[in-house]
């Protein structure tokens, strides 16, 4: 009888392990969340939602599945406020995340997961901004701490940069130049720096005019140009400068309707010179023509797909946009469908 007994409940262990493997498959990723809505032809479509390393890491097989189900395992590392996103050469996504004090490491390729937050004689305090090199060297602007910090391929600490800033955050870097582009908010100043740290020149003072700046917080380089591209965020505008740091032009004002600016975050630039530049306050996307004319805009308030709350960073690697949705803890993965059908983008 006990003997019936233990087989039984192995058994039903063995079904309920069945059934777990089954639950852990992603829910939600349809293709069917576009914009904009018909009769428009399709431009932006949803493609899936990453909150964890479970979205890298390989599938456990039935028997681990199993050892799950009777001694329990522990969550997987999860996005808690993630914030900037940076994609590398190879596909490596890497997420820093603000109240972890950590930066996510999420190698698809691979399948391989780490987290990078170990600095000399601590931790990283208020990672914010993240950029690769061309040999996937790692950077990261840490705004608590004042320092940009500079990592190798595999997360292992290289070294400090010894400039000070106030507030760093927004970071870019130029392959081809190889110069690093900084945002210190709280100076209202760009500067650039060669990629072993030493500054090269710097531009912007607080204002209101053009090449001036009121808090700027994010950049981005288009990757054909050069060309930078700031969001001075409490200007309500994104400002566009030649890779020297003169000014070209200005588009956005502050309103309370998509092609205005309410609470502007992340921005980036893709090879075709489309401009995607996120609005926290309008939980969107919002995205312009390289001459800075408003095109369209994705996404709403929500938890759902597609839907964001209070997102923050941006990234785009070919077709593949990137969203950091910081308050729903997760990153959201959508495809430029049909690059033709967005009007006024250059080809």
């Amino acid at each position: 009888m006990r003997m019936r007994i233990r087989w039984g409940l192995i058994g039903s262990l063995l079904i309920a392990a069945s059934l777990a493997g089954c639950a852990t498959e992603k829910k939600g990723e349809r293709g069917d969340i576009q914009w904009p809505l018909p009769p428009d032809p399709p431009r932006i479509r949803y493609e899936k939602s990453i909150e964890d390393a479970k979205s890298v890491l390989p599938k456990k097989g039935f028997f681990k599945k199993v050892i799950a189900v009777l001694f329990g395992e522990e969550a997987p590392p999860h996005f808690i406020r993630p914030y900037g996103i940076a994609v590398t050469p190879g596909g490596k996504l890497l997420v820093s995340d603000t109240e972890l004090q950590a930066v996510h490491s999420l190698d698809f390729g691979a399948n391989a997961y780490r987290q990078v937050f170990k600095i000399p004689g601590g931790t990283l305090q208020i990672p914010i901004g993240v950029a690769v090199d061309s040999r996937e060297n790692l950077y990261l602007s840490d705004s608590g701490l004042g320092r940009i910090f500079q990592f190798n391929p595999k997360g292992v600490f290289e070294k400090a940069w010894t400039f000070q800033f106030e507030r760093p955050t927004g970071i870019a870097i130029d392959p081809k130049r190889q110069v690093l582009y900084a945002a210190d908010t709280a100076r209202h100043r760009i500067f650039a720096f060669n990629l072993g740290g030493e500054k090269l020149f710097e531009f912007g003072v607080r204002g209101t005019g053009e090449g001036e700046f009121n808090f700027p917080t994010h950049i981005a380089l288009h990757p054909r140009t050069g060309d930078l591209y700031i969001a001075d965020s409490m200007n309500f505008r994104i400002e566009q400068f030649s890779p020297e740091g003169k000014f070209i032009r200005q588009f956005g004002s502050s309103g309370s309707h998509v092609g205005n600016f309410s609470k502007l975050k992340g921005i980036a630039v893709d090879e075709r010179g489309i401009i995607y530049a996120v609005d926290g306050l309008f939980d969107t996307v919002e995205m312009f023509n390289p001459e800075g004319k408003f095109l369209m805009n994705f996404g709403k308030a929500g938890n759902h797909e597609g839907e964001f709350w209070l997102p923050g960073g941006i990234a785009v690697s070919g077709s593949t946009i990137y969203v950091a949705d910081s308050y729903n803890k997760r990153v959201q993965v959508f495809q430029l469908t049909d690059a033709s059908n967005v009007n006024g983008a250059s080809e």
